[in-house]
């Protein structure tokens, strides 16, 4: 079952470390899980807002991509 959860904050990295140069602009967000826990991921697709719902679509290399809920 995928983690589901909503945004708490966001930003969009511009100047990125050279392992995500080729990825930039991306947007990283914390999210509380809908079981309280906090996670730090990448968004895939359209841009986020706090508030939103998101749910993690896969993970690349131990970092959790997650997309808005309604474009599942």
């Amino acid at each position: 079952m995928p983690r589901a959860g909503v945004v708490y904050t966001e930003t969009v990295v511009h100047l990125a470390p050279e392992r995500f140069q080729a990825d930039v602009p991306y947007q990283v967000i914390i999210a509380r899980m809908d079981n309280g826990e906090s996670v730090t991921a990448q968004v895939e697709g359209a841009r986020v807002a706090i508030g939103d719902r998101v749910t993690e679509i896969e993970s690349r290399d131990g970092i959790p991509y997650f997309k808005r809920t309604d474009e599942q």
